[in-house]
Protein backbone atom coordinates (compact mmCIF):
# COMPACT_ATOMS: atom_id res chain seq x y z
CA UNK A 1 0.00 0.00 0.00
CA UNK A 2 1.49 3.27 -1.10
CA UNK A 3 1.44 6.49 0.86
CA UNK A 4 -1.50 7.90 -1.08
CA UNK A 5 -3.78 5.00 -0.07
CA UNK A 6 -2.70 5.33 3.57
CA UNK A 7 -3.52 9.02 3.60
CA UNK A 8 -6.96 8.31 2.16
CA UNK A 9 -7.73 5.62 4.78
CA UNK A 10 -6.71 7.93 7.63
CA UNK A 11 -8.84 10.73 6.24
CA UNK A 12 -11.86 8.40 6.07
CA UNK A 13 -11.45 7.40 9.73
CA UNK A 14 -11.17 11.04 10.76
CA UNK A 15 -14.34 11.96 8.87
CA UNK A 16 -16.31 8.99 10.30
CA UNK A 17 -15.16 9.79 13.84
CA UNK A 18 -16.16 13.41 13.51
CA UNK A 19 -19.54 12.41 12.18
CA UNK A 20 -20.18 10.02 15.07
CA UNK A 21 -19.21 12.68 17.58
CA UNK A 22 -21.24 15.38 15.88
CA UNK A 23 -24.43 13.26 15.48
CA UNK A 24 -24.15 11.20 18.70
CA UNK A 25 -27.42 12.68 19.98
CA UNK A 26 -29.24 11.06 17.06
CA UNK A 27 -27.74 7.64 17.57
CA UNK A 28 -29.89 5.57 20.01
CA UNK A 29 -27.13 3.67 21.75
CA UNK A 30 -25.00 6.82 22.09
CA UNK A 31 -27.75 9.24 23.11
CA UNK A 32 -27.29 11.75 25.97
CA UNK A 33 -29.99 10.14 28.08
CA UNK A 34 -28.26 6.78 28.11
CA UNK A 35 -24.86 8.35 28.88
CA UNK A 36 -26.33 10.33 31.75
CA UNK A 37 -28.08 7.29 33.19
CA UNK A 38 -24.92 5.22 32.88
CA UNK A 39 -22.77 7.82 34.67
CA UNK A 40 -25.30 8.64 37.43
CA UNK A 41 -24.32 6.89 40.75
CA UNK A 42 -26.86 4.71 42.45
CA UNK A 43 -28.38 6.17 45.63
CA UNK A 44 -27.39 4.33 48.84
CA UNK A 45 -30.15 3.31 51.26
CA UNK A 46 -30.01 4.86 54.77
CA UNK A 47 -27.66 3.02 57.11
CA UNK A 48 -29.34 1.50 60.16
CA UNK A 49 -27.92 2.69 63.50
CA UNK A 50 -28.88 2.54 67.17
CA UNK A 51 -28.96 5.83 69.04
CA UNK A 52 -29.55 7.09 72.58
CA UNK A 53 -30.35 10.40 74.15
CA UNK A 54 -28.35 12.50 76.62
CA UNK A 55 -28.90 11.62 80.29
CA UNK A 56 -28.79 14.45 82.81
CA UNK A 57 -27.95 13.27 86.32
CA UNK A 58 -26.17 14.12 89.54
CA UNK A 59 -22.52 13.08 89.59
CA UNK A 60 -20.33 12.96 92.70
CA UNK A 61 -16.93 14.61 92.37
CA UNK A 62 -14.35 12.20 93.72
CA UNK A 63 -10.71 12.79 94.62
CA UNK A 64 -8.43 9.82 94.07
CA UNK A 65 -5.26 9.18 96.04
CA UNK A 66 -2.98 6.34 97.09
CA UNK A 67 -2.47 5.44 100.72
CA UNK A 68 -0.56 3.14 103.04
CA UNK A 69 -2.22 1.02 105.70
CA UNK A 70 -0.95 1.31 109.27
CA UNK A 71 -1.89 -0.56 112.41
CA UNK A 72 -3.97 1.22 115.00
CA UNK A 73 -1.15 0.48 117.45
CA UNK A 74 2.17 -1.11 116.56
CA UNK A 75 5.32 -1.90 118.54
CA UNK A 76 8.49 -3.97 118.36
CA UNK A 77 8.78 -6.12 121.49
CA UNK A 78 12.31 -5.79 122.91
CA UNK A 79 14.06 -6.14 126.26
CA UNK A 80 15.27 -3.39 128.60
CA UNK A 81 17.92 -5.56 130.25
CA UNK A 82 20.54 -8.13 129.42
CA UNK A 83 19.53 -11.58 130.61
CA UNK A 84 18.98 -15.18 129.57
CA UNK A 85 15.52 -16.18 128.33
CA UNK A 86 13.93 -18.54 130.81
CA UNK A 87 10.62 -19.19 129.00
CA UNK A 88 8.69 -18.10 125.92
CA UNK A 89 4.99 -17.87 126.63
CA UNK A 90 3.48 -17.13 123.22
CA UNK A 91 3.13 -18.58 119.73
CA UNK A 92 3.58 -16.79 116.43
CA UNK A 93 0.43 -15.05 115.19
CA UNK A 94 -1.28 -15.38 118.57
CA UNK A 95 -3.81 -12.78 119.69
CA UNK A 96 -2.98 -11.55 123.20
CA UNK A 97 -4.53 -9.23 125.75
CA UNK A 98 -2.81 -6.20 127.24
CA UNK A 99 -0.51 -7.29 130.09
CA UNK A 100 -0.08 -10.88 128.91
CA UNK A 101 3.33 -12.34 129.84
CA UNK A 102 5.31 -12.98 126.66
CA UNK A 103 8.90 -13.62 127.84
CA UNK A 104 10.25 -14.56 131.25
CA UNK A 105 13.91 -13.69 131.72
CA UNK A 106 16.14 -15.30 134.33
CA UNK A 107 15.71 -13.25 137.57
CA UNK A 108 17.14 -15.66 140.15
CA UNK A 109 19.79 -13.26 141.41
CA UNK A 110 17.33 -10.40 141.60
CA UNK A 111 14.91 -12.43 143.71
CA UNK A 112 17.77 -13.21 146.12
CA UNK A 113 18.54 -9.51 146.36
CA UNK A 114 14.85 -8.82 147.02
CA UNK A 115 14.81 -11.35 149.86
CA UNK A 116 17.87 -9.69 151.39
CA UNK A 117 16.28 -6.26 151.07
CA UNK A 118 13.07 -7.47 152.71
CA UNK A 119 15.06 -8.93 155.61
CA UNK A 120 16.88 -5.65 156.12
CA UNK A 121 13.60 -3.81 155.97
CA UNK A 122 12.07 -6.10 158.60
CA UNK A 123 15.03 -5.52 160.91
CA UNK A 124 14.79 -1.77 160.42
CA UNK A 125 11.11 -1.96 161.23
CA UNK A 126 11.81 -3.75 164.53
CA UNK A 127 14.49 -1.26 165.55
CA UNK A 128 12.22 1.64 164.72
CA UNK A 129 9.29 0.19 166.66
CA UNK A 130 11.55 -0.36 169.71
CA UNK A 131 12.89 3.19 169.46
CA UNK A 132 9.38 4.57 169.42
CA UNK A 133 8.58 2.79 172.68
CA UNK A 134 11.78 4.03 174.30
CA UNK A 135 11.10 7.54 173.09
CA UNK A 136 7.64 7.39 174.63
CA UNK A 137 9.29 6.73 178.04
CA UNK A 138 11.97 9.38 177.43
CA UNK A 139 14.71 6.70 177.32
CA UNK A 140 16.03 7.53 173.80
CA UNK A 141 16.55 10.84 172.01
CA UNK A 142 14.39 12.04 169.11
CA UNK A 143 17.40 12.05 166.78
CA UNK A 144 17.82 8.30 167.21
CA UNK A 145 14.16 7.72 166.29
CA UNK A 146 14.52 9.87 163.18
CA UNK A 147 17.67 8.00 162.11
CA UNK A 148 15.94 4.64 162.41
CA UNK A 149 12.94 5.95 160.49
CA UNK A 150 15.15 7.07 157.58
CA UNK A 151 16.84 3.64 157.53
CA UNK A 152 13.43 2.00 157.39
CA UNK A 153 12.34 4.24 154.52
CA UNK A 154 15.57 3.48 152.64
CA UNK A 155 14.89 -0.20 153.09
CA UNK A 156 11.39 0.21 151.64
CA UNK A 157 12.79 2.10 148.65
CA UNK A 158 15.39 -0.64 148.05
CA UNK A 159 12.61 -3.24 147.98
CA UNK A 160 10.67 -1.20 145.40
CA UNK A 161 13.82 -0.91 143.24
CA UNK A 162 14.42 -4.68 143.44
CA UNK A 163 10.81 -5.38 142.47
CA UNK A 164 11.10 -2.99 139.51
CA UNK A 165 14.23 -4.78 138.28
CA UNK A 166 12.46 -8.11 138.64
CA UNK A 167 9.50 -6.74 136.73
CA UNK A 168 11.85 -5.69 133.89
CA UNK A 169 12.64 -9.38 133.49
CA UNK A 170 8.98 -10.05 132.66
CA UNK A 171 8.22 -8.84 129.11
CA UNK A 172 4.48 -8.24 128.70
CA UNK A 173 2.17 -7.11 125.91
CA UNK A 174 1.65 -3.34 126.22
CA UNK A 175 -1.76 -3.54 124.50
CA UNK A 176 -4.11 -6.09 122.98
CA UNK A 177 -3.25 -7.22 119.48
CA UNK A 178 -1.72 -9.94 117.31
CA UNK A 179 1.87 -11.07 117.63
CA UNK A 180 4.21 -11.47 114.69
CA UNK A 181 7.14 -13.83 114.10
CA UNK A 182 9.22 -15.03 117.06
CA UNK A 183 12.89 -14.04 116.76
CA UNK A 184 14.29 -15.65 119.96
CA UNK A 185 14.50 -19.03 121.67
CA UNK A 186 14.62 -20.32 125.23
CA UNK A 187 18.12 -20.11 126.67
CA UNK A 188 19.39 -17.38 124.36
CA UNK A 189 21.00 -14.28 125.84
CA UNK A 190 19.05 -11.16 124.99
CA UNK A 191 20.31 -7.57 125.14
CA UNK A 192 18.51 -4.23 125.20
CA UNK A 193 17.07 -3.47 121.75
CA UNK A 194 17.17 -7.07 120.51
CA UNK A 195 14.00 -7.91 118.57
CA UNK A 196 11.76 -10.50 120.21
CA UNK A 197 8.60 -10.17 118.10
CA UNK A 198 6.13 -7.56 116.87
CA UNK A 199 2.70 -6.65 118.21
CA UNK A 200 0.02 -4.98 116.10
CA UNK A 201 -3.50 -3.91 116.91
CA UNK A 202 -5.26 -4.26 113.55
CA UNK A 203 -8.86 -4.19 114.73
CA UNK A 204 -8.84 -0.73 113.18
CA UNK A 205 -6.55 0.21 110.29
CA UNK A 206 -5.21 3.71 109.84
CA UNK A 207 -4.67 4.85 106.25
CA UNK A 208 -2.33 7.74 105.48
CA UNK A 209 -2.61 9.46 102.10
CA UNK A 210 -1.60 12.82 100.65
CA UNK A 211 -3.83 15.36 98.90
CA UNK A 212 -2.95 18.53 97.07
CA UNK A 213 -3.41 21.68 99.11
CA UNK A 214 -6.00 22.79 96.53
CA UNK A 215 -8.41 20.24 98.06
CA UNK A 216 -7.82 21.34 101.65
CA UNK A 217 -11.04 23.34 101.90
CA UNK A 218 -13.09 20.35 100.67
CA UNK A 219 -11.85 17.77 103.18
CA UNK A 220 -12.80 17.53 106.84
CA UNK A 221 -12.97 15.09 109.78
CA UNK A 222 -15.59 12.31 109.60
CA UNK A 223 -15.77 12.60 105.80
CA UNK A 224 -16.41 9.21 104.19
CA UNK A 225 -14.08 7.56 101.70
CA UNK A 226 -13.69 4.18 99.98
CA UNK A 227 -10.47 2.16 99.92
CA UNK A 228 -9.54 -0.53 97.39
CA UNK A 229 -6.78 -3.15 97.54
CA UNK A 230 -5.30 -5.20 94.70
CA UNK A 231 -5.35 -8.16 97.09
CA UNK A 232 -9.17 -8.01 97.26
CA UNK A 233 -10.34 -6.59 93.91
CA UNK A 234 -14.00 -7.32 94.63
CA UNK A 235 -14.12 -5.68 98.07
CA UNK A 236 -14.65 -2.06 99.06
CA UNK A 237 -13.42 -0.92 102.48
CA UNK A 238 -15.40 2.02 103.83
CA UNK A 239 -13.67 4.49 106.14
CA UNK A 240 -13.80 8.01 107.50
CA UNK A 241 -11.28 10.83 107.73
CA UNK A 242 -9.91 11.03 111.27
CA UNK A 243 -7.22 13.72 111.21
CA UNK A 244 -5.78 16.32 108.84
CA UNK A 245 -2.15 17.20 109.37
CA UNK A 246 -1.45 20.66 110.74
CA UNK A 247 1.32 21.28 108.21
CA UNK A 248 1.61 21.24 104.41
CA UNK A 249 4.75 19.84 102.84
CA UNK A 250 6.61 22.86 101.41
CA UNK A 251 8.14 20.73 98.64
CA UNK A 252 5.15 18.75 97.35
CA UNK A 253 2.46 21.23 98.52
CA UNK A 254 0.49 18.24 99.79
CA UNK A 255 -1.25 17.70 103.10
CA UNK A 256 -1.25 14.37 104.93
CA UNK A 257 -4.69 12.89 105.65
CA UNK A 258 -5.22 10.05 108.13
CA UNK A 259 -8.36 7.93 107.88
CA UNK A 260 -9.60 4.92 109.81
CA UNK A 261 -11.17 1.73 108.44
CA UNK A 262 -12.78 -1.02 110.58
CA UNK A 263 -10.90 -4.28 110.14
CA UNK A 264 -12.71 -6.85 112.28
CA UNK A 265 -12.02 -9.64 109.77
CA UNK A 266 -8.32 -8.82 109.68
CA UNK A 267 -8.13 -8.63 105.87
CA UNK A 268 -6.06 -5.46 105.79
CA UNK A 269 -2.44 -5.65 106.93
CA UNK A 270 -0.10 -2.82 107.95
CA UNK A 271 1.99 -1.68 105.00
CA UNK A 272 -0.58 -2.55 102.31
CA UNK A 273 -0.99 -0.24 99.32
CA UNK A 274 -4.53 1.11 98.95
CA UNK A 275 -6.35 3.25 96.40
CA UNK A 276 -8.54 5.93 97.95
CA UNK A 277 -11.72 7.50 96.52
CA UNK A 278 -12.80 10.52 98.56
CA UNK A 279 -16.12 12.13 97.62
CA UNK A 280 -15.99 15.89 98.13
CA UNK A 281 -19.04 17.36 96.32
CA UNK A 282 -21.96 16.36 94.08
CA UNK A 283 -22.36 18.13 90.72
CA UNK A 284 -25.94 18.54 89.52
CA UNK A 285 -27.28 18.45 85.93
CA UNK A 286 -24.31 16.64 84.41
CA UNK A 287 -24.75 15.50 80.77
CA UNK A 288 -23.77 11.85 80.29
CA UNK A 289 -23.63 9.56 77.26
CA UNK A 290 -22.71 5.88 76.89
CA UNK A 291 -19.02 5.28 76.32
CA UNK A 292 -19.92 3.35 73.15
CA UNK A 293 -20.89 6.64 71.49
CA UNK A 294 -17.46 8.21 71.99
CA UNK A 295 -14.79 8.01 69.29
CA UNK A 296 -11.25 8.92 70.32
CA UNK A 297 -8.59 10.07 67.87
CA UNK A 298 -5.16 11.62 68.14
CA UNK A 299 -6.69 15.09 67.79
CA UNK A 300 -9.53 14.67 70.29
CA UNK A 301 -12.94 13.10 70.84
CA UNK A 302 -16.10 13.17 68.75
CA UNK A 303 -19.55 11.59 68.46
CA UNK A 304 -22.08 11.18 65.67
CA UNK A 305 -25.14 13.25 66.56
CA UNK A 306 -28.43 12.80 64.74
CA UNK A 307 -30.10 15.77 63.02
CA UNK A 308 -33.25 14.66 61.22
CA UNK A 309 -32.16 11.59 59.28
CA UNK A 310 -28.51 12.61 59.03
CA UNK A 311 -25.55 11.67 61.21
CA UNK A 312 -23.04 14.48 61.73
CA UNK A 313 -19.60 14.21 63.26
CA UNK A 314 -19.57 16.44 66.35
CA UNK A 315 -16.37 17.23 68.33
CA UNK A 316 -16.88 17.05 72.12
CA UNK A 317 -14.94 17.69 75.31
CA UNK A 318 -15.27 14.97 77.93
CA UNK A 319 -14.96 14.91 81.71
CA UNK A 320 -15.35 12.11 84.21
CA UNK A 321 -16.26 8.49 83.49
CA UNK A 322 -18.43 6.28 85.67
CA UNK A 323 -20.05 2.86 85.17
CA UNK A 324 -19.96 2.85 81.37
CA UNK A 325 -20.94 6.52 81.03
CA UNK A 326 -18.85 9.54 80.13
CA UNK A 327 -19.47 13.18 80.99
CA UNK A 328 -19.83 15.64 78.11
CA UNK A 329 -18.44 19.03 79.09
CA UNK A 330 -18.85 20.75 75.74
CA UNK A 331 -20.23 19.98 72.30
CA UNK A 332 -23.75 18.60 72.90
CA UNK A 333 -27.12 19.87 74.10
CA UNK A 334 -29.41 18.05 76.51
CA UNK A 335 -31.88 17.13 73.74
CA UNK A 336 -29.28 15.75 71.32
CA UNK A 337 -29.24 12.14 70.15
CA UNK A 338 -25.99 10.23 69.56
CA UNK A 339 -25.21 7.02 67.71
CA UNK A 340 -24.10 4.17 70.00
CA UNK A 341 -24.10 1.26 67.50
CA UNK A 342 -23.08 1.29 63.83
CA UNK A 343 -20.35 3.93 64.13
CA UNK A 344 -17.99 2.05 61.83
CA UNK A 345 -20.53 2.02 58.99
CA UNK A 346 -21.29 5.74 58.74
CA UNK A 347 -19.53 8.98 57.90
CA UNK A 348 -20.39 12.59 58.60
CA UNK A 349 -23.43 13.66 56.59
CA UNK A 350 -24.62 10.12 55.93
CA UNK A 351 -28.34 9.28 55.85
CA UNK A 352 -29.29 6.94 58.67
CA UNK A 353 -32.29 4.95 59.81
CA UNK A 354 -32.38 5.45 63.57
CA UNK A 355 -33.50 2.92 66.13
CA UNK A 356 -33.72 4.43 69.60
CA UNK A 357 -32.42 2.55 72.62
CA UNK A 358 -34.04 4.31 75.58
CA UNK A 359 -32.89 1.71 78.07
CA UNK A 360 -29.26 1.55 76.92
CA UNK A 361 -27.97 4.10 79.39
CA UNK A 362 -30.05 2.75 82.23
CA UNK A 363 -28.50 -0.65 81.68
CA UNK A 364 -25.02 0.85 81.75
CA UNK A 365 -25.72 2.75 84.94
CA UNK A 366 -26.97 -0.38 86.71
CA UNK A 367 -23.82 -2.36 86.02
Amino acid sequence: MNKTVQIVVIAVFVVVGYGVWHYKGSIPFLGNENVASASKPRERPPQGVVAAGIEVKSLPRVITAVGTARANESVDITSKVTAKIQSVNFTEGQSVKAGSLLIQLDDTELRANLAESEAERDNSQKLYDRALKLYATKNTPKAQVDLLLSELQAGEAKILADKARINDHKIRAPFSGKLGLREVSVGSLIRPGDMITTLDDTSVIKIDFDLSESFLAEVGPNQAFSAYSVAYPDLVFEGTVETIATRIDPVTRAVRIRGIVPNEEGLLKPGMFLRINLQVTVDENVSMIPEEALVTTATGHYVFSIEGDTANRTPVEIGRRTKGLVEIVKGLNEDDIVVIEGLQKIRSGADVAVTMAPSAMANEASQ
